[in-house]
């Protein structure tokens, strides 16, 4: 199972960083702990407006501290505030009982988010991180999108700025809290057109969900791409 954030504070600590991460540099307007917007129950069907307390913001500020190397090491800071942001506005909202995917592992409403509501509130925590300053690998994007024959699938979207790599962060596939995917756009967005853009193809995990890794590997084998872009169907 994928580890939880590690959630120990000491209150010197706590102090610390709430100082350094209200202390940087707004870079995207409009942003604020005091009004952070949140969707769930599908479609951005319910929304609400959170306010952080200056404790909350710390913990999740405090991912970003000592500020990390390369993009990299950022990227796995990314995931564990991300993970941590879900925790803390679960605490303000119903989201905390959001479960992976839909309705396949028995979510309920209200609380229970789909891949627009994953989407638009990674962004929005991403935004938040961007905006305090604390972001220095990566810059956000727009939300990533993927599509299928049946259907479509949402993510967060990030980019490295030496390289220019983007990257998807997905959040749909765990429940509340567990940390998101983040995985480079070019694997994210290859799926087979004539199956389904709601398949799981991240690697992330496979030491600990050793049939996700099978049944990816088979569906590649049946839906292979030739050498001039098509997809052979066996």
């Amino acid at each position: 199972m994928p580890n939880m954030p590690n959630v120990t504070r000491s209150d010197t600590r706590i102090a610390f960083l709430l100082a350094a991460a209200l202390a940087a540099a707004p870079a995207t307007a409009g942003m604020s702990v005091d009004a952070v917007p949140v969707c769930y129950d599908f479609g951005c069907k319910s929304k609400d407006t959170v306010t952080l307390t200056d404790a909350q913001w710390a913990e999740v500020a405090g991912w970003f501290h000592p500020a990390a190397d390369d993009p990299e090491a950022e990227r796995q800071q990314i995931k564990q505030a991300i993970g941590w942001m879900e925790v803390v506005v679960g605490k303000h909202t119903p989201t905390h009982r959001d479960t992976g995917l839909d309705l396949e592992k028995g979510g309920e409403f209200p609380g229970q988010l789909d891949c627009i509501d994953e989407s638009l509130n990674t962004t929005t925590y991403l935004r938040l991180f961007e905006h305090y300053g604390l972001l220095k690998h990566h810059r956000v994007l727009d939300r990533a999108y993927r599509r299928a024959i049946f259907d479509q699938h949402w993510a967060g979207q990030i980019e490295e700025l030496a390289s220019g790599r983007r990257y998807a962060v997905d959040s749909w596939f765990q429940d509340n809290g567990i940390l998101p995917y983040v995985q480079e756009m070019s694997e994210w967005e290859d799926i087979p057109f004539f199956f389904s853009s709601y398949v799981d193809n991240s690697t992330e995990y496979d030491e600990h969900q050793p049939e996700k890794k099978t049944f990816w590997q088979s569906l590649r084998d049946r839906f292979s791409r030739r050498d001039d872009g098509t997809t052979r169907v066996d």
